[in-house]
């Protein structure tokens, strides 16, 4: 397995320097603006909540990596509540059509926060529990690297001792790795040679896919009114036209 942990490391140190990352680590920016990508994110942090619940875990675990996995996925699954509830805290519910929201979802300025839920489901279909480990450990170190960036700009926002997903707890928790899971089982895994070049094409792909869903997220925060927290629900009206 290290060798593939070598390859998530690079590229979560890469990812660190994304400008969304730099974006919310940004102190000039007021929190209320960093924060505000967070509509955009709802597509993949509740499609992620799927894919711990339908896709990771497997109701009968025949090996202790399966285990492992299933821990993760139990606890991983129930974190999009947070997520709800800081979108209500932020302010992020407003009177809306069950169409906008719809379009909101499904419009083309949003594709590439359906093609990184869609590309991790797809990845770990019909896949042994040591390569989902790996999609675990990918997908953990990049949103580590996000969670961490966006903690930093919730201390600064008026409402911060509210807020749960985006909080210092729900960080506590993510340790950037199988969650439940200790760190040298994880690096014990033995993953066969034959399915190394996948697992390395699916680290590159995770980071790939999220490095695009990242910029994708930039430009449509900015993109915002800046005179509205609710820029995103303008869009939403716009893309239903």
């Amino acid at each position: 397995m290290q060798p593939i942990l070598d390859v998530i490391q690079r590229r979560r140190s890469a990812f660190d320097q994304h400008p969304f990352i730099r974006f919310l680590r940004d102190e000039g920016i007021p929190a209320q603006q960093r924060l505000a990508y967070a509509p955009y994110a709802s597509h993949f942090v509740l499609t992620f909540a799927d894919f711990n619940r339908e896709f990771l875990r497997e109701d009968e675990p025949e090996t202790s990596r399966q285990e492992m996995v299933n821990r993760h996925a139990d606890e991983d699954a129930t974190h999009y509540a947070w997520f709800l509830h800081d979108l209500d805290v932020l302010g992020f519910n407003p009177q809306c059509r069950f169409t906008d929201a719809l379009a909101f979802l499904w419009s083309d300025l949003g594709k590439h926060a359906r093609a990184m839920g869609h590309f991790v489901i797809a990845a770990t279909r019909d896949t042994s529990a040591p390569m989902r480990l790996v999609i675990i450990e990918a997908l953990e170190a990049q949103g580590n690297v996000w969670l961490t960036a966006t903690v930093q700009a919730a201390r600064s926002h008026p409402d911060r001792d509210k807020l749960r997903y985006f909080s210092q707890s729900h960080l506590d928790r993510e340790t950037g790795h199988a969650i439940g899971s200790d760190v040298d089982e994880i690096h014990a895994t033995v993953l066969p040679t034959e399915l190394r070049a996948r697992a390395e094409t699916l680290v590159h792909g995770i980071f790939d896919h999220t490095e695009a869903f990242c910029a994708e997220i930039l430009r449509r925060t900015q993109s915002a009114s800046a005179s509205t927290m609710f820029g995103f629900a303008g869009e939403a009206a716009r893309t239903a036209r």
